[in-house]
């Protein structure tokens, strides 16, 4: 009997729980993705890890992002890579987390005026709008009443 496991593969516009980059065992690093699984009844941890920090080279332990399943595996690697890239400075102050909120926001609206000013140039890739119809059974339609809005399918 053989089993079919998917394999990993980075969506990123995958929603995702959380995001955690940090040193494990002391030896080397992981990065830990929680998200929903395929059958969507349980969260799952996919976990990669990668090579040691030398010693002496960082102060922070782990960066832990909460996502709460409304952000992006996009959003979250770019935060990470952002607090990865400061400066690690042991006290934390109390606008911390409205700065990377307003660092997020302003990238997002970025990215929506770079995709308009792209769509501006290439009118001919804009999606068209499709109208749905609803198509009735042959010898049926729609009867008014005298409610107001109410329609009865009749036989006719």
């Amino acid at each position: 009997m053989d089993f079919f496991v998917p394999k990993y593969r980075r969506n990123p516009n995958e929603k995702l729980e959380s995001l955690y980059s940090g040193v494990a065992g002391g030896h080397q690093t992981v990065t830990t993705i929680v998200k929903r699984s395929l059958d969507c009844n349980r969260m799952e941890a996919t976990r990669v890890y990668g090579p040691g920090i030398p010693r002496g080279q960082g102060g922070r332990i782990g960066v832990l992002v909460l996502g709460g399943m409304e952000t992006t595996l996009d959003e979250m690697e770019y935060i990470l890579g952002a607090k990865q890239d400061k400066k690690f400075i042991p006290q934390r102050g109390s606008g911390e987390i409205a700065k990377m909120c307003r660092a997020l926001l302003e990238r997002r609206n970025e990215q929506i005026e770079a995709r308009q000013k792209y769509l501006k140039a290439n009118p001919s890739e804009k999606p068209k709008k499709r109208r749905i119809r609803l198509h009735l059974p042959v010898g049926f339609r729609y009867v008014g009443t005298s409610e107001p809005g109410l329609c009865v399918l009749a036989r006719v």
